[in-house]
């Protein structure tokens, strides 16, 4: 069976064999969700409900298809979106080497190739790299974001204009722009830099990542419309431990391509949340 690259959000886009095997299997799976809601209600104002619960009698269904659906995802790969500000030599880099995960390396080298393309001062890269609070950030003080690179499995996230739009209104990402925010003069230089880009990426399964293949997380996605609390949540964060290699990277969606405002509807997002 050759690898598919599948997003959780596009049922269509899922492999045969796990499309055939969820409608086969929809009405069990909803039963399950409905009466696992059903439950948690009434955990909700009755104590000994949350201490004893009641055995959910869809369980063990919902645990064979969840068990049979990740069999049939690994080896396919899992679509993910990196919110990101690039330079255009930046886009090239990432289409030509891949996406590095965050280090203290890779900030002084996109630091340093910003001065030596004149784009920012010795000073302001001096700044930066001495700033305690970049420090922090790459100690993984203030939550973990070193050896990480972070994508969003769930379309819907990158129309979410709150989640995202810090991610491509200032370059460096979240560990160079937070603690920043309230300082107009580091804000401006780093606003100033690239442009808002989407990288979009296809990441084999299973991964360490991912807890084995995230089935749990496919099947809440394919009755989201039926339930309206499905468990797990049919939207999280993704981080991946590693560098994604060149053929991980489909693509680079910048602001200038019309797919990047397909993706994202940025046109019509609120004044504070404004990009372009």
């Amino acid at each position: 069976m050759e690898p598919e690259d599948f997003e959780l959000e596009l049922p269509q886009t899922w492999p045969v064999g796990v499309r055939d095997l969820v409608e086969n299997n929809r009405e069990a799976l909803i039963a399950y969700q409905r009466e696992r809601g059903r439950i948690d209600r009434l955990g909700w104002t009755d104590v000994r409900v949350r201490m004893d619960p009641p055995v959910n009698p869809h369980h063990a269904g919902y645990d064979t298809l969840l068990a049979r659906t990740e069999a049939l995802l690994r080896g396919h790969r899992l679509v993910g979106y990196h919110c990101t500000r690039l330079t255009p030599a930046e886009v090239d880099r990432v289409r030509r080497e891949g996406l590095r995960a965050l280090s203290p390396d890779l900030v002084r080298a996109r630091l340093e190739a910003l001065v030596d393309a004149g784009e920012m001062s010795a000073a302001q890269c001096r700044f930066f790299l001495d700033h305690p609070m970049l420090q922090s950030h790459l100690a993984n003080r203030h939550g973990r974001r070193t050896g990480l690179v972070w994508l969003c499995p769930n379309r819907s996230t990158l129309r979410g204009a709150s989640g995202v739009y810090r991610l491509f209104r200032s370059w460096g990402g979240e560990a160079l722009y937070a603690g920043f925010e309230d300082d107009p003069a580091v804000i401006a230089v780093l606003t100033a830099l690239g442009h808002p880009a989407i990288v979009k990426c296809a990441v084999p399964l299973p991964t360490d990542d991912l807890h084995g293949c995230r089935a749990a997380h496919l099947l809440s996605n394919a009755v989201r419309d039926q339930i309206e609390h499905s468990e797990p949540s049919p939207t999280f964060d993704w981080s991946v431990r590693r560098d994604l290699v060149p053929s991980e990277v489909l693509d680079v969606i910048t602001i200038d391509d019309p797919r990047f405002e397909a993706l994202t509807g940025y046109r019509a997002w609120a004044p504070e949340h404004r990009i372009g």
